[in-house]
């Protein structure tokens, strides 16, 4: 079973319990979304900094137009660049 960031829900921080759905209230709330506001209003990075790289790949996706996705789409088998089947 593998580990889906991208899942709704789903904590990327463990050192502070951070989700990527609070990541996105954040960005969603914000002119100029940054990885820093989560740093700032979460702690994240401020331990082992292993999430701040997913964050930041969340963030990009959120700005391109491709994060989150609907349910449609979520199930999309070529996610990242894999191939199944």
């Amino acid at each position: 079973m593998s580990w889906d960031f991208r899942k709704p829900g789903t904590r990327i921080c463990v050192c502070y319990n951070t989700t990527n759905d609070q990541a996105l209230a954040v960005w969603r709330g914000s002119k100029v979304p940054s990885v820093q506001q989560l740093t700032t209003q979460f702690e994240c990075g401020r331990n082992c900094a292993m999430c701040l790289p997913y964050f930041a790949t969340l963030l990009r996706e959120y700005q391109l137009g491709k994060w989150p996705q609907d349910k449609a789409t979520a199930a999309d088998p070529n996610w990242f660049g894999a191939r199944h089947g």
